[in-house]
């Protein structure tokens, strides 16, 4: 395994685009996964690098890097729960360079080692993509030659997986913060629309707004709508309801 030694612009054009590339949902980061395996694959000597995106168990993980068969093979192991991509997400903690033919690899990750062996394969190891102390997936590093994996290189690879995984905690708490917002927002919205329903109702039939809101609701109920539709169509005058 060669030595890791990019340039300085390699390096910092890698973390400008690890900072740009767009994260379009929170559950399908693939600008973003693509461009750490982009840049793993380029700057990590002569691996293969693989990313894991599983930030919590409410939806499948993501996967992203360069081959139909090592892609297959990422998506097979985070359906098993198996190799060291899913220890490293689980655990937080790095997995160290592993030789896939000793009895590590095959005891812990027996389907994971048989599959990256017939890939040719020999080595790998898996840094966690965290953010904190939140741990979103794994970067996983596979080498060939059975030389073990450089430290540097591992030590260059846990500081992409890092400023991804602060990207995308980033992307990931100012989408919970505008859903948030829109919820807050339609709520004051449809409270706003009762309250101008209850006075309509109120000047209409000269009764109390206290009186107009349990019509309101009565019909709401009866109807089985939502009281907010029915708030806004007696507001538009589309719906004239009467007091008992």
């Amino acid at each position: 395994m060669s030595t890791v030694s990019p340039s300085r612009q390699q390096l910092a054009q890698a973390f400008v685009d690890l900072a740009a590339s767009p994260v379009t949902e929170a559950s399908d980061p693939t600008g973003l996964l693509a461009a750490l395996a982009a840049h793993g694959t380029e700057l990590l000597g002569d691996c293969a690098a693989v990313v894991l995106y599983a930030p919590d168990d409410s939806c499948g993980p993501e996967v992203a890097g360069t081959g139909k068969e090592l892609l297959h093979l990422a998506r097979s192991a985070a359906t098993w729960g198996e190799g060291p991509g899913s220890e490293a997400r689980r655990t937080g903690l790095p997995v160290p360079d592993t030789a896939l033919d000793g009895d590590r690899a095959r005891r812990d990750w027996p389907r994971y080692t048989a599959h990256a062996v017939e890939l040719g394969y020999d080595r790998v190891a898996a840094l966690p993509l965290r953010a904190g102390e939140d741990t979103l997936g794994a970067l996983v590093l596979l080498g060939r030659g059975g030389t073990p994996l450089h430290p540097d290189l591992l030590a260059l690879g846990q500081s992409l997986a890092d400023a991804a995984g602060w990207t995308l905690q980033r992307e990931r708490r100012l989408r919970e913060s505008r859903a948030l917002a829109d919820q807050l927002g339609q709520a004051l919205t449809s409270r706003i629309v009762i309250e101008q329903a209850k006075g309509t109702l109120a000047a209409r039939h000269s009764i109390t707004v206290d009186e107009a809101f349990r019509v309101l609701r009565s019909h709401a109920r009866s109807h089985r709508r939502r009281l907010t539709e029915v708030a806004r169509e007696v507001v538009e005058r589309k719906l004239d309801l009467q007091p008992d």
